[in-house]
């Protein structure tokens, strides 16, 4: 029994320490670098996108506020886990995209990335949260008509 203690003992304070080491860091991206990405190039571009406070035509119907997250791979260098982040945004703004279209928009206004609970507005830059294995990219934005 005493063998049996003292090996969940260990088997405990190693995952304890594992956890400890766990990876929970912010990145702050390119927004352009992302748009330019392959994966945002293949979206379907049915649905206009604006981030931050960038100028739109004018909004016929508010239809609602959304956000998606998605996750993607944390690389060994800087350039592999810039690379997940930009899928990851890529799929979060995909998925902004169809709830739009589902529910009769035809754009998403005012995008912008979360980390935590912290927000960042912007037309030049997104956050992704970096794990040890993933990234991750929240987006809120408002699904809207616009007027023609």
């Amino acid at each position: 029994m005493r063998h049996l203690s003292l090996v969940l003992l260990a088997g405990g304070l190693s995952l304890a320490s594992f956890s400890a080491l766990a990876r929970n860091d912010r990145s702050v991206q390119s927004l352009q670098d992302a748009l330019n990405s392959p994966q945002v190039s293949a979206l379907d571009k049915e649905v206009r996108v604006f981030f931050g406070g960038q100028r739109h035509p004018r909004v016929a119907e508010k239809i609602g506020e959304w956000s998606s997250q998605r996750r993607g791979s944390a690389g060994r260098t800087d350039a592999e886990t810039a690379g997940g982040c930009h899928y990851a945004f890529a799929e979060a703004l995909d998925q902004l995209m169809k709830r739009a279209a589902k529910e009769g928009g035809n754009a998403v206004i005012g995008i912008y990335s979360v980390h935590g609970d912290t927000p960042l507005h912007s037309t030049t830059q997104y956050q992704c949260g970096i794990g040890n294995v993933k990234t991750a990219v929240r987006l809120t934005g408002t699904v809207v008509k616009l007027g023609r």
